[in-house]
């Protein structure tokens, strides 16, 4: 089987897992989700290189570049895997929380509620040098 009979299902396979890695990366609420979301992403692209790397009509060898680089995403693949879910091991072991918070407020600005009931940034200076 040459690429050009393979590639259209590769490609779908690798929509599919593109869209399962950003939505689980999306709607992560624990490290092992955000976790599993890159993995997925990993995959994708791994998929999309071996797809790339077969022979064709022309030359029946597969590509040995995109082998190599396919090699190399598994291995940080792994690596990302076992150092991801050690640090969850870990914190669920101390009974630290693995949820993640997204905190996208600026320091110094505080968010306050006009008269009309709408809310504003009222900015707000703060030294950080007095406070030692």
């Amino acid at each position: 089987m040459d690429w050009s009979t393979f590639f259209p299902y590769s490609l779908i396979g690798v929509i599919i897992l593109l869209a399962l890695g950003i939505y689980a990366l999306i709607t992560c609420k624990t490290l092992l989700r955000a976790v599993f979301g890159i993995e997925l992403l990993l995959m994708a692209a791994n998929l999309l290189l071996s797809s790339f790397g077969l022979g064709g009509e022309t030359s029946p060898n597969p590509d040995p570049f995109a082998q190599t680089i396919s090699i190399l995403i598994i291995v940080v693949g792994v690596a990302l895997l076992v150092v991801g879910t050690t640090i969850d091991r870990f914190l669920r072991k101390n009974n630290d929380s693995t949820e993640l918070e997204f905190n996208f407020f600026a320091d110094g600005v505080s968010l306050s509620k006009d008269e009309d009931g709408s809310q504003s940034n009222n900015e707000t200076v703060t030294s950080k040098a007095g406070e030692n």
